[in-house]
């Protein structure tokens, strides 16, 4: 086993230093020549200093990504022996099996949250040393406590529900726990705009009554279901501009932060919630959630044959009694963790489709591409965010065409 992990030191350490050298020398922002001087070039609407900034930035956030994923692999793998401790602790302390369960969970999770916390509080220090985050001490702890006690009572739910059907079924667990997943994943979007976000955040009717006509108009004519317009106080985090529709159903919101409202005029604003109502009068929540679903199933059938290989190949040496056993839960974590990261070009394809469809919505609906072209140029600028992305990042990383491919397509919208 010493050689085992000494081995995967190696291994990362020669994968860190490739991506330190391709993220921080690399010349990984070169637009094409002929668009030098144009309105898709950054040096027409931001200055030097802020360019070098947003390409720093997403240079450091890329390198974060691409390491933080192997390094939760590795933290993973090294903890599969504390897991058994946990559990010899939660059997312990009680005698149902529930209450040993959320135990182990408790314990389990407090231990990854804590090492992992390095990464989340570098990147919060990046965003203030940049300029992008307003977010105080208290206010970063208080966020993080609300997301791991979320996290411990989602992990408890799914661990018991999986427990459950795993007893059942034991040879088709997989395709049983994907098809109870599937409410359990339109629930939460359900719930989120009324329940989870406003745990976060604090939301107010929009106080500017003749932008929340003009914004109610076109949810009427995308046969939105919604009387009010939010704006959320996103000062108080960010200096960041962005706006959404989120929910389903009847519980869809129209939501803007509040800087996007001090920062954009009112014809860029209206580009970008045409933008966000694309999404959903042509149902992109729901083909998200039916193209999840699909990738789930092939997901929840790997991670079944993966997880009986592992266990009888391997549980053994770290002492884990089956399938059923709680100290083997670090493995199936382990496993989604590598589909997750191994799924995300595809993921990131999808989402980069039906952005450029809700781009399309939103010229169809405000005709308006000088104000589109306008408003990712502030985009761009406020959030410090690069026009382009090398191709793998935006690969892994990509939910959206890049801001010069947006940028290129409204203009050509205006020629048309």
């Amino acid at each position: 086993m010493k050689r085992f992990y000494m081995g995967l030191v190696v291994a990362f350490g020669v994968y860190a230093l490739t991506l330190i050298v391709y993220f921080l020398k690399g010349d990984l922002f070169h637009i094409p020549y002929a668009l030098i001087g144009t309105i898709a070039d950054p040096h027409t609407f931001m200055t030097t200093q802020e360019i070098t900034k947003a390409e720093s930035l997403s240079r450091i956030r890329s390198l974060a990504y691409f390491l933080s994923t192997p390094l939760q692999l590795g933290v993973l793998l090294a903890l599969l022996g504390v897991a058994v401790r946990f559990r010899r602790v939660a059997e312990k302390l009680f005698r149902a099996s529930f209450l040993q369960m959320v135990a182990f969970v408790l314990l389990f999770t407090l231990l990854m949250d804590v090492l992992l916390l390095p990464i989340d509080y570098f990147l919060f220090k990046i965003d203030q040393a940049y300029g992008l985050s307003t977010e105080t001490l208290a206010l970063f702890w208080s966020d993080h406590g609300k997301d791991f006690l979320i996290n411990v009572l989602g992990t408890t739910v799914i661990v018991w529900i999986f427990r459950g059907v795993l007893k059942w079924s034991p040879n088709r667990w997989w395709l049983w726990f994907w098809l109870v997943s599937i409410p359990l994943i339109l629930f939460v979007t359900f719930i989120q705009p009324v329940v989870l976000d406003p745990l976060y955040h604090d939301f107010q009717p929009l106080q500017n009554q003749e932008l929340k006509a003009q914004i109610l108009q076109l949810a009427a004519q995308s046969h939105i279901p919604a009387d009010q317009v939010y704006e959320v106080n996103m000062s108080e985090r960010t200096h960041t501009i962005n706006a959404y529709v989120n929910g389903i159903g009847g519980n869809a919101r129209i939501v803007l932060w509040d800087t996007i409202l001090k920062k954009l005029q009112p014809d860029e604003i209206l580009t970008v919630m045409a933008h966000e109502m694309g999404h959903y009068a042509e149902r992109h929540i729901y083909l998200g959630i039916a193209y999840g679903i699909l990738l789930s199933f092939i997901g929840f059938w790997l991670a079944f044959h993966a997880y009986r290989l592992f266990i009888r190949r391997w549980g053994s040496i770290w002492g884990i009694r089956g399938e059923n056993d709680l100290a083997a839960l670090p493995i199936l974590l382990l496993i989604v963790t590598i589909m997750s990261f191994a799924s995300a070009p595809a993921q990131n394809a999808f989402s980069r489709v039906i952005e450029h469809r809700a781009d399309a919505y939103a010229m169809k609906m405000t005709g308006d591409g000088s104000a589109a072209i306008r408003a990712f140029q502030h985009i761009a600028k406020e959030n410090l965010s690069p026009v382009t992305q090398p191709k793998l990042v935006q690969w892994f990383r990509g939910s959206h065409p890049t801001i010069l491919e947006r940028i290129l397509y409204f203009e050509q919208f205006d020629k048309r």
